[in-house]
């Protein structure tokens, strides 16, 4: 068996003696709006073939979205 220096590995534990505070993130805005696909022609053909609009895109990154911009600019969804 071999003798080594375990302060070698010896860390900082004091961060343990305070509470913990945990913020979780997860990335998902609080929507200002319901989904722009209800009531949208091209719902079925989007949820099939995995499409998105401009609208759709606004909706999920910020929680809202224009009205102008349902069923604009529709492409593959990433």
């Amino acid at each position: 068996m071999t003798n080594f220096d375990i302060s070698a590995f010896a860390t900082d534990t004091s961060f343990m003696n305070g509470r913990a505070v945990v913020s979780i993130d997860t990335g998902s805005p609080e929507n200002k709006r319901d989904i722009p696909c209800e009531g949208c022609e091209f719902a079925d053909k989007c949820a099939a073939k995995f499409l998105e609009c401009a609208a759709f895109r606004n909706w999920a990154s910020r929680g809202d979205f224009a009205d102008r911009d349902v069923a604009r600019l529709i492409r593959g969804a990433k």
